[in-house]
């Protein structure tokens, strides 16, 4: 039993590292989004829908937020459950990496798409998610080595 526990504290030491990194950058991401959603929320952004879709109600502006918001946060939420949850039974395989990229790379082409260069969140979320999309491909090099292991 006791080399089980040992075992299990040391498979949670191992990914302690690369679980905060990825983190880290998904928090980013979501608290970027929160803040583009809440800009989007106030009167002007308001009045520029309303010029766009003069028939429009506030209620589907409202909806029109939300929906962008939780498209912006479904990435980076889904990411870090996701591995928060499984990094210590499957760890980082080619096959997570190579997943987990191709989803950050299509949205970030997604975002890029949406070409709503007028945003400095705009560039700020396309750099974090390129970022992100770094830190998953090499997540495997965040490991500790085992001498930053004993070190700890």
């Amino acid at each position: 039993m006791e080399k089980q526990m040992g075992h299990r504290r040391e498979l949670k030491q191992r990914h302690k590292r690369q679980l905060t990194v990825l983190i880290a950058w998904c928090a980013a991401l979501v608290v970027i989004a929160a803040i583009e959603a809440t800009l989007l929320i106030g009167p002007e952004g308001f009045q520029v829908w309303k010029e766009l879709f003069p028939q429009a109600t506030p209620g589907d502006y409202s909806a029109f937020v939300l929906t962008r918001f939780l498209f912006d946060l479904m990435v980076p939420v889904s990411l870090s459950l996701y591995t928060y949850f499984t990094i210590e039974k499957i760890g980082t395989p080619p096959v997570y990496r190579l997943i987990w990229g191709a989803v950050i790379l299509i949205a970030v082409m997604w975002k890029i798409l949406r070409f709503d260069t007028s945003s400095p969140f705009w560039y700020t979320t396309i750099a974090l998610m390129v970022g992100l999309f770094f830190t998953v491909i090499n997540l495997h090099r965040l490991e500790p080595t085992n001498e930053e292991r004993e070190s700890v």
